[in-house]
């Protein structure tokens, strides 16, 4: 019989049959700590944060006042760009007189519009029609002879009612596109209310004014004449100092302001003591539109001083300003794999700017939108090249804690 050495095994206690199995946690154990080490990091680098942080730093700078323009008893209004940015501190709601007629104009050629260079459709003159233009003779409104049968285009019925500013042939207008004066009425008053006009009645007698049923302020008038001059046709008829029509002959454009201080619109009114002397100008200062309504005034030639003074005044302060230089620092880009990357202006940017306008700014890839007023313009930037999201390399020692 075999002699057992006892003190072999005086350390193990174990039976000889457990003896004879393997020890499994001495031989996988590192393997186990191994894969649950690559299970901890691929998840860590899975599951990381890699968001890519922009912050812009810029803000455009207050611009110039407008406050110290300012007329004594006036009542008066300015639209840049189709916002009310200056009125009269008493603005009044009062009749429009032949200002009207900007309205019926718009709302005529949103029914029966005309392309660019043409001239509509042709209009026959009715009975309807004539005994219009025989009413305003007989009872002193503006207006523009016309013939039974005669047929006018769209265009010089426009014309007429714009520039001559004939009643007459503002309800001849009306009549022939919407099939009555009371159409017309509900018309125009949804599309002023469309435009956010609450404070513009249009009145239900006439297209054209010479009623003191259509009334408005400053403001919401001045708004009007904005949309007139965006218009390409109506811009183009209001900017005319004479014009041939058919019957009437040549005709004048009562808006005697045309060509001074570059106004090239918009519309001239007056019936009586209830309105005044009116008068809504506009002009185009690159891509900006400013227009100007003054209501109210007791003589003709105090509508067009005050109005055009008030001009005058805007295009003084309304100059081009600096906003951004090249190479100024408007943001950053930032994260833990990038660091701080400087985001700057890649050129000079001057733009008109006026206080209390509605501003804004937000970078793109590699340009900045900047909004000033109702207008928004993109300013190319300097962007360096770098990574827009972490590499393998990155998120495994962003494990450790490595940050840039």
């Amino acid at each position: 019989m075999e002699k057992v050495d006892y003190n072999k095994y005086a350390f193990d206690r174990r039976t000889p049959e457990r003896r004879k199995k393997p020890n499994y946690l001495k031989k996988w154990g590192w393997k186990i700590l191994a894969i649950g080490f690559v299970i901890f990091v691929g998840v860590r680098m899975a599951t990381m944060e890699t968001n890519l942080n922009l912050i812009t730093t810029f803000s455009v700078p207050e611009g110039v006042s407008l406050s110290e323009i300012s007329r004594d008893g006036v009542n008066f209004a300015v639209v840049i760009d189709g916002k009310a940015v200056l009125k009269a501190t008493d603005e009044k709601v009062q009749p429009t007189a032949s200002t009207t007629k900007m309205i019926a104009a718009l709302a005529v050629l949103e029914k029966k519009p005309i392309e660019k260079g043409e001239k509509g459709e042709e209009i026959e003159i009715t009975n309807e029609m004539y005994e219009k233009w025989v009413w305003y003779l007989n009872h002193n409104g503006s207006n523009t002879k016309v013939e039974i049968g005669e047929k006018i285009s769209e265009y010089d019925a426009l014309v007429s009612m714009m520039l001559a500013s004939s009643n007459n042939m503002a309800d001849s207008l009306a009549i022939w596109a919407f099939g009555s004066l009371e159409e017309y009425q509900k018309y125009a008053t949804e599309m002023v209310k469309g435009w956010g006009l609450t404070k513009t009645t249009i009145g239900a007698k006439d297209a054209s004014g010479y009623d003191e049923g259509t009334t408005s302020t400053a403001s919401e008038l001045a708004i009007v004449g904005h949309k007139v001059m965006e218009h390409p046709i109506l811009s183009e008829i209001v900017a005319l100092k004479t014009a041939e029509v058919p019957v009437a002959g040549e005709i004048k454009n009562t808006n005697k302001l045309l060509g001074k201080a570059s106004i090239s619109g918009v519309k001239t009114g007056y019936i009586g003591d209830a309105s005044g002397y009116c008068i809504t100008s506009g002009y185009k200062s690159d891509e900006h539109i400013i227009t100007v309504a003054v209501l109210g005034e007791k003589t003709r030639e105090k509508s067009f001083s005050e109005n055009l003074a008030i001009v005058e005044d805007l295009q003084e302060k309304l100059v081009d300003q600096a906003i951004l230089k090249k190479g100024e620092e408007v943001g950053y880009y930032e994260s833990w794999w990038t660091g701080k990357i400087k985001v700057k202006a890649d050129e000079d940017f001057s733009e008109m700017n006026y206080k209390d306008a509605e501003t804004g700014s937000e970078i793109l890839v590699n340009t900045m939108r900047v909004k000033i007023g109702a207008k928004e313009y993109e300013v190319a930037l300097d962007v360096p090249e770098f990574k827009r999201s972490p590499g393998l390399v990155d998120r495994f020692l962003h494990v450790f804690g490595w940050k840039k």
